[in-house]
């Protein structure tokens, strides 16, 4: 044998025995037997829950059971739910009292057809609804109501928005203002609020829904419920916060300036009757109504007029309005916003995919907005116009929430379908729109 060799073997030998010394030295670490029952909990900071049960009651139970369960049993300090028309909202508010306490900070609000959570679409045989309850630290929050009946409409987001701030327990402007407001005086709202806190705090939500376009809307602030109510929630965070919405539709070569308008109806563009303008610019898709008049809502989903708004740099942001009905014989058409005389209006179109499709991209923009990975949020408030939902077919609705998961991760939401939604624009302030979906997630700390 030669040397070399030799003292190769001698070399292994020696590490051999090496490592056999240091492993006999080592004691193992029994592994942890956790007695039947006992399994860990991990408490979050926000939790949600859904019901489609048949009463109110019934239904508030378990949305906040399952709440209370992700909370880890904690009682959150807010909470934001979103219920159909078919459950008594005052039932709803005195079930949440007696579950909740009187501490907690309430907003509620009606939505169309059904509600949004991570585990879907919830539509329920009589009613549904979704409650996100938030218990964390690093957000104080504070619920303002008004009446809309008992005073002018600009008076009403005054005293909400001065209400909500009290409530919050802080000073000064908020970091966000999330609004749920009956639909018809949203701009005027929007103005009254802005009077407290400026135009530079995003005002974003929805207006109360109703699928039946019946008035049976109705809002919650705290131990007050509402049939005509102001009703909005003053967020004070550190919370990094992403933020985008979206119309989803694309622009047309048609445009025009509004000659004649009043409140939100649109009398004439260019000087001529505002249903031949829109009629001709749609390709004849409304002969029939030029001719006999009425409710244009459902087919006008596709073709809605947008309102070019200057940015404080030039930039041009688009506000769109649905029109609704036709009006015989002066061929006026009654809108979803205020139209005013020397705005320019173009023509927008879209189709039901692309509607669904945004839930995806607008989520996508959000998180870009505050450099937000999927799953790095606390919380996050979604809305979702009910004239676009119902353009949706019914089969295809329930990926609304699934692309909107698959953006933001496994985090808590909940989102309601609104008649009417109000989003901020940079440099511009708030304004009230239609046919829109938003969101508002809410960075982890730390993240």
């Amino acid at each position: 044998m030669s040397k070399k060799i030799l003292i190769g073997l001698i070399v292994t030998v020696v590490i051999a025995v090496g490592v056999v010394a240091v492993f006999s030295l080592r004691k193992e670490k029994p592994i942890e037997v956790l007695p039947p029952g006992e399994k860990p909990v991990k408490a979050e900071e926000v939790g949600y829950g859904w019901s489609v049960k048949d009463t109110a009651r019934e239904a508030i139970e378990e949305a906040v059971s399952m709440m209370k369960e992700k909370l880890g049993g904690k009682n959150p300090k807010y909470v934001l739910l979103w219920y159909t028309i078919a459950y008594d909202p005052a039932e709803i508010k005195n079930t949440l009292r007696e579950l909740l306490g009187a501490d907690v900070q309430i907003q509620g609000v009606s939505s169309a057809v059904g509600v949004m959570t991570p585990d879907g679409y919830h539509v329920g045989k009589v009613g549904s609804l979704a409650i996100l309850g938030i218990a964390s630290d690093k957000v104080d929050i504070g619920v303002g109501g008004v009446n809309l009946e008992e005073m002018t409409p600009r008076e009403a987001g005054r005293k909400a928005i001065e209400e909500a701030i009290s409530n919050s327990g802080k000073e000064g402007k908020p970091q966000f203002v999330y609004i749920t407001a009956t639909p018809g005086q949203e701009e005027e709202i929007l103005l009254g609020i802005e009077d407290v806190i400026g135009q530079d705090v995003p005002i974003i939500g929805g207006s109360a829904g109703d699928e039946t376009l019946s008035g049976k809307y109705s809002n919650i602030a705290n131990d007050e419920v509402y049939k005509k109510g102001v009703v909005l929630a003053a967020l004070y965070t550190e919370l990094e916060i992403g933020r985008s919405h979206e119309f989803g539709y694309m622009k047309s070569v048609e445009k025009g300036v509004v000659t004649k308008a009043k409140g939100r109806i649109l009398y004439e563009i260019d000087g001529r009757a505002a249903a031949e303008v829109y009629n001709e610019w749609t390709g004849g898709h409304f002969d029939k109504e030029l001719k006999e008049g009425g409710m244009i809502l459902a087919e006008a989903t596709f073709y809605p007029i947008a309102k070019i708004v200057k940015g404080e740099k030039g930039e041009n942001y688009l506000c769109v309005s649905h029109p609704g009905v036709i009006n015989l014989p002066e061929k006026s058409i009654t809108m979803f916003t205020d139209i005013e005389e020397g705005d320019e209006i173009m023509l927008l179109h879209g189709n039901w995919q692309w509607l669904i499709n945004r839930a995806q991209s607008t989520a996508r923009k959000a998180m870009r907005n505050a450099n937000i990975s999927s799953g790095e949020g606390l919380f996050a408030f979604y809305t979702f116009c009910a004239g676009t939902l119902l353009a949706i077919p019914e089969s295809e609705r329930a990926k609304v929430p699934h692309l909107l998961r698959g953006e933001i991760g496994d985090i808590p939401f909940v989102g309601g379908f609104t008649l009417g939604e109000q989003v901020f624009m940079p440099g511009v302030g708030n304004r009230h729109a239609n046919l829109v979906n938003s969101l508002a997630i809410f960075k982890k700390p730390g993240k």
